[in-house]
């Protein structure tokens, strides 16, 4: 959608659309020129907006406002073990923290047993 900058102002910028329509964006120095379109398209007045009516939807209807259940989907493709495991060597410097304090022998041994929790399926 086509916009016109008609001003600029203590770094404050109007908007104006086909319509006469118009509103005002704050500018900032680091901005794109993407970054401007985006902020602009986010700030389009409702009278110039555009969109398809879904079928369950007519003039009238009344609805409940609720938010909409997000489920969480993992996009991490490693296997159940290899993650179980990884969670339970914590990070690199819980790792040498431990090795510090209890020395390596004990690190082996906790790692042994942290396999032998989430074994590796056999290929």
């Amino acid at each position: 959608m086509e916009y016109t900058i008609s001003e600029i102002n203590n770094g404050v910028a109007k908007i104006e659309w086909s319509d006469g329509t118009w509103s005002f964006i704050t500018l900032s120095a680091d901005m794109t020129e993407e970054d401007l379109d985006d902020e602009v398209y986010r700030n389009i007045p409702p009278t110039v907006k555009t969109g398809e009516v879904p079928s369950f939807l007519t003039a009238g209807s009344t609805r409940t406002a609720a938010a909409k259940v997000i489920e969480e989907v993992s996009s991490d493709d490693r296997p159940d073990w290899m993650i179980a495991r990884e969670a339970a060597y914590g990070s690199w410097f819980e790792q040498i923290e431990y090795i510090t304090e209890n020395g390596l022998e004990a690190w082996q041994t906790k790692v042994a047993q942290i396999k032998a929790d989430n074994p590796k399926p056999s290929e």
